[in-house]
């Protein structure tokens, strides 16, 4: 499908957002399960001709000229260090975050992480997730959540730390949260199940669904 960039003007083939539902438990990062996981390449997209990233390039905050054109943004999109999507998900985030959405941009950046785990770049699903962190503490800061509650928050944070190998931060982030009063339980399941993990130093994707497979 053809749309218009609302940056700088110019006329794109972009492929539209596939509308699959995930049939199949997410992962403890929240990624859908399948079909809907396989889509991610079109849940962003990036203008040929100005690098503009959104969900939707045919709309544009004000800002969003001079952010594109900001050499910070030009550097984020042009780092051949991270697979060409993920820099699409990382892009859309920075500008994202200029604009003060910082919840937002924690969620392209994972998103980024995503692309980078299919394709098996750990050092580059690395950089994502430290992103995806950063963002979300400029947004606690300012009084933006990230989750539903607090122990969703803690409970993805600490994914996110055991899938980057930093696992004394997983482990305290993961001890802090199931510390918490009135724990939902499915939340308090993932905890324990992510606290075995990080025992174990395993910084793989895991999915809800163990949780289903063990209860029985």
């Amino acid at each position: 499908m053809t749309t218009r960039c609302a940056v700088c003007g110019s006329e794109n083939n972009v492929v539209p957002e596939c509308r699959a539902e995930s049939l199949e438990a997410p992962d403890f990062d929240t990624r859908p399960g399948a079909p809907l996981r396989s889509t991610i390449s079109t849940w962003v997209q990036c203008c040929d001709r100005c690098g503009y990233c959104a969900a939707d390039i045919s709309v544009a905050d004000s800002k969003a000229h001079e952010i594109v054109g900001s050499d910070g943004y030009v550097a984020t999109l042009s780092n051949t260090d991270v697979p060409e999507k993920a820099r699409h998900f990382l892009s859309y985030a920075y500008l994202l975050d200029k604009m003060r959405q910082h919840a937002d941009a924690g969620w392209s950046s994972l998103h980024g992480a995503w692309v980078c785990d299919d394709e098996g770049d750990i050092y580059a699903a690395t950089f994502c997730r430290e992103q995806a962190i950063e963002y979300w503490k400029r947004g606690k800061h300012s009084g933006q959540a990230f989750s539903d509650d607090l122990a969703s928050e803690y409970a993805l944070v600490s994914d996110l730390h055991r899938r980057m190998g930093q696992f004394e931060l997983a482990m305290v982030t993961c001890s802090e949260a199931l510390d918490m009063d009135d724990l939902p339980p499915v939340i308090e399941h993932v905890l324990r199940r992510q606290k075995t993990l990080i025992e174990q130093k395993d910084i793989g994707s895991h999915s809800l669904r163990e949780l289903i497979l063990n209860a029985r």
